[in-house]
């Protein structure tokens, strides 16, 4: 399971997911829709093992699916590689201001999910990104399934009251154990 807000003040904004070339530079796979506002970041926060460390930015360049980074403290690929699978986080000031219909999926973390008739299905634990729509995984209790971020089946969404009502496909939760019979 992902998480993206272990932390009050900062969020899970980019995954280093290999390095390029040799003198240090990483490549970074970032959850934004606008990567274009994060290319003056100057610093991110490092999670390796637990452990936060601030790293300075040098230079970030856009490329294929995501960018390749330059820190101060990374210069060679030796020290690339031991960060590579390490998350990257922003302190939340530094987030772009979001519009009105807009949000960060980590905040759909922990929502509690519902069909349209108010039966609770569970809480979304993770997400996916497949090209097309985003994918929720839903668990409760013994039971999980994956809810497509799709206007007809996502029907309304409330980050105030964390809550997703959902009209779930044929054959999404038929075999959903109910929440009476999930021992807690």
């Amino acid at each position: 399971m992902s998480d993206f807000s272990d932390y009050d003040d900062l969020t899970w904004f980019a995954t280093i997911v290999g390095v390029h070339g040799i003198k240090g530079a990483v490549r970074v796979k970032y959850f934004t829709d606008n990567p274009e506002y994060y290319l003056s970041v100057k610093l991110f926060f490092l999670e390796s093992a637990g452990q936060l460390q601030s790293l300075k930015v040098l230079r970030i360049i856009p490329a294929k699916k995501g960018w390749i980074v330059h820190f101060e403290e990374v210069a060679s690929r030796n020290a690339a590689e031991k960060i590579k699978g390490c998350r990257l986080l922003l302190p939340d000031e530094q987030l772009k201001p979001l519009e009105s219909n807009e949000f960060f999926v980590h905040q759909l973390i922990g929502c509690r999910v519902e069909d349209q008739n108010g039966l609770f299905l569970g809480e979304v634990t993770d997400f996916l990104e497949t090209g097309a729509n985003n994918v929720y995984e839903v668990r409760n209790g013994k039971s999980e399934f994956l809810i497509p971020d799709v206007p007809h089946v996502v029907l309304e969404l409330d980050f105030e009251k964390q809550r997703m009502v959902i009209d779930p496909l044929p054959g999404l939760i038929e075999n959903l154990v109910p929440e009476s019979d999930v021992a807690l």
